[in-house]
This record gives structure tokens, C-alpha cells and sequence, in this order.
């Protein structure tokens, strides 16, 4: 029983992790635009189908793949910055409404290219199983996706609150007015934040894509929809409130379907989300909102 109970946790670590990284690319945009790219789910889905498209060319080389969904989700994220967001101008609801226009066009797009099956998805090696005490088992494909996950979901931490990159990225966060005046090319860190979103889109949609074992046209709403319950959850902003809720959630989820039923899991995210915006509008870690402008 105890070593149900530690695959379950392994589990939940893992997918925790990939929703936290979800959320944290959501954040990037949002404290740098202060709008909610929709179409960070779709750009999830196609770096899974960018690596599919390594394989069906014949090289079946799952780094490679890696590498090559990855650019194809950071070529996506920049066309979608060029041609969905930027035109408009930082205009919230227009923006919001153009990049939900954006995900249905690659989601479609991509439906009409692999007629909308799932497709079986590669792991990066083969499956094996460890003993760690007393008949508990753990697999390293276990192993490898908690240990990326949170390896990607600190790194960025890291670069955002350490690097001189990640400071100028926060500052304009915190108000683009006073970025210009202190030197930041505002027009270039927005670009750089889209393309680091776009980076930790491809990789989520990877990492979820190497948990499930496949992936699909559509699988960008799911991952997208938890994201947003993190962060919101979290607190809009709050990187490392992402990291903890991400967790939480992500272990939360796996203790009710290895108890309760597959059912069980989006009833523990929303509701739980409903929950505590009843007890706390601003998330429990609270908002990082911008540096209000005076006029």
C-alpha cells in the first residue's frame, strides 16, 4: 500500500511540475503585455507534433525530435506575437479574442493533417522499474519527467529573479514606461518573453505528451485550462506561487484518480479553484500586479 501511495506522489510531482511550467509561461506574457495569450495551449501541441515530425521522416531520435518540436513551438509563439498581438496594440479583449482565434487556426490546422487521431507518442528510453524499499517501486520514465520538470520550472525561477535577461524582464512587468526610461528595449524583451513562453510550451507539451504515452490536436486546451487554475490559484504574477500550486495540484489530481477515479480529477482542479477565490480573490500567494501609471 505505501508504494501506491509513493507512485501516486511521483506521479503527481511530475504532472504538478509540467502544470507549473504551463502557468509560468502564461506569466511571462501576462506581466510583460498584461494580456492572457490563449494560444499558449496550441503552441504546447504543436511542439509534441514538431517532435512526431522528426520520427516520421524516418529519424527515430527522441532528443533530436526534442529539439525540433521545441523551435517549432518558439517559431509559433514569435508568429503568434507578430501577427496576433502585436497589431493590436495591448488591447486586452481584442488580443485575448485574436489569439483564441490563433489556437482554433492550429488546432484545425493540424487536425486536418493527422485527420485528428491521437498519435502514440515516443519515451525517450525504454521502461524500466527500481526497487526502493520494501517492494516500493519507481520507473525511470517516473524518474526523468519529475526531475526535467522541476529542473525546467526552477531554472526559470532562477533566470527570472538572477539574470541581468530575466531582471529586465521584470521590470517591465512592473511598468514599460519606466523600462524605456531606464534603457530596456521594451519591443525586445516582449519578443524574448514570447519566445522563453514559447520554450516552456514546447517542453510541457513534451514532457505531458512522454507522461500520457500520445497526443492529439486538441491536448493544448487541456494543459492550457490547468494552467490558468494555477495561476489564478497562485496569484496572477507569482512565479514562485506557480511552483508550489503547480505541485499541490498536480499531486492532488493523482491521489484522487488512484482513489477515486479518473472523474475525480478536474472536479479537485476547478472546484478547488472556486474554492479559494471565495476565501481569497487575489490567489493565496497574492497578485504581482503592474506599477500603476499616474496621470
Amino acid at each position: 500500500m505505501l508504494g501506491f501511495y509513493v507512485e501516486l506522489v511521483a506521479i503527481g510531482v511530475a504532472t504538478g511540475a509540467i502544470y507549473a511550467i504551463v502557468a509560468i509561461g502564461f506569466n511571462l506574457i501576462f506581466g510583460v503585455m498584461n494580456i492572457l495569450n490563449m494560444a499558449h495551449g496550441a503552441t504546447m501541441m504543436v511542439g509534441t507534433f514538431g517532435l512526431l515530425f522528426v520520427f516520421f521522416l524516418g529519424v527515430e531520435n527522441f532528443w533530436l525530435g526534442a529539439v525540433v518540436g521545441i523551435v517549432f513551438a518558439i517559431i509559433t509563439g514569435l508568429l503568434v506575437e507578430r501577427l496576433a498581438v502585436r497589431p493590436l496594440k495591448g488591447n486586452w479583449w481584442n488580443t485575448k479574442v485574436a489569439t483564441i482565434g490563433a489556437a482554433f487556426f492550429l488546432e484545425n490546422l493540424v487536425t486536418r493533417i493527422t485527420e485528428g487521431r491521437p498519435q502514440p507518442f515516443p519515451r525517450p528510453f525504454p521502461t524500466r522499474y527500481y526497487e526502493i524499499v520494501a517492494g516500493i517501486e519507481i520507473s525511470n520514465v517516473q524518474i526523468f519527467l519529475a526531475v526535467l520538470s522541476v529542473g525546467v520550472m526552477l531554472a526559470m525561477v532562477y533566470f527570472l529573479r538572477r539574470t541581468r535577461l530575466g531582471k529586465a524582464v521584470r521590470v517591465v512587468a512592473q511598468s514599460p514606461d519606466i523600462a524605456q526610461c531606464v534603457g530596456i528595449d521594451v519591443q525586445r524583451i516582449t519578443v524574448i518573453a514570447f519566445a522563453l513562453s514559447a520554450t516552456l510550451a514546447g517542453v510541457a507539451g513534451i514532457l505531458n505528451a512522454v507522461t500520457f504515452g500520445s497526443t492529439y490536436p486538441f491536448v493544448g486546451q487541456f494543459l492550457g485550462l490547468k494552467g490558468i487554475v494555477v495561476l489564478i490559484v497562485a496569484g496572477i504574477g507569482n512565479m514562485r506561487g506557480c511552483l508550489l500550486i503547480g505541485l499541490a495540484l498536480g499531486i492532488l489530481e493523482s491521489m484522487s484518480v488512484g482513489l477515486g477515479g479518473s472523474t475525480y480529477r478536474d472536479f479537485v482542479a476547478y472546484a478547488g479553484m472556486v474554492a479559494i477565490l471565495v476565501v481569497k480573490p487575489s490567489g493565496l500567494f497574492g497578485e504581482e500586479g503592474r506599477t500603476a501609471k499616474e496621470i
